[in-house]
């Protein structure tokens, strides 16, 4: 398995499904690291915590964090099970989420849905939310008045990688960033 599928497998098991590999997601998400590395190794990677720790610097983003310390790992965000993202904070005025221009319609109408995953996920970067949009067709920029989301007690949680999880948002916060240019 090369370095790249290996990522995603890890990505796979922290957000989706941990139990398909024996392991076992507390409320936050953690699983235990040994596990981990146990389960890649069935699977024949060979891989140790050490390898594990490059692999996650190694990329673009942040996708897991690991506590050496208490030997567990967990993914940052992007779980489709329930897990507590931890205590609301206080985020930026504007926030981003990058989709396709095809889907604008409906996010107007029906609000910004966590669809599969259990949060909706934005950015305070509008070029970062462009390039998770070009990953779904042409893209389009979407600014959420996460000002007056969170005033009106909305909560949001901030993860590495300068993600920022929250709830579905209504369609009345929204808006189109029509002046982005990348």
């Amino acid at each position: 398995m090369k370095q790249k599928q290996i990522g995603k497998a890890i990505c796979y098991f922290l957000r989706h499904a941990p139990q398909s590999t024996g392991l076992c997601a507390d409320e936050f998400g953690w699983v235990n690291l040994a596990q981990l590395v146990f389960a890649l190794q069935e699977r024949g990677v060979r891989a140790d915590v050490d390898f594990i720790e490059r692999l996650n610097l190694s990329s673009d983003k942040v996708r897991w964090e690991i506590d050496v310390t208490n030997n567990r790992i967990r993914a940052t965000h992007g779980h489709s099970f329930p897990v507590i993202a931890g205590s609301s904070t206080k985020p930026p005025d504007v926030l981003f989420h990058g989709t396709s221009r095809c889907k604008l319609p409906i996010i107007l109408e029906q609000g910004l849905l966590p669809m599969s995953r259990q949060f909706v996920h934005l950015s305070s970067d509008k070029h970062t939310a462009h390039a998770v949009g070009k990953r779904h067709g042409e893209p389009s920029v979407i600014k959420a008045d996460a000002k007056a989301l969170f005033e009106e007690g909305h909560p949001f949680y901030h993860t590495s990688d300068d993600v920022w999880l929250t709830d579905a948002i209504p369609a009345n916060f929204l808006s189109v960033d029509h002046g982005f240019s990348p």
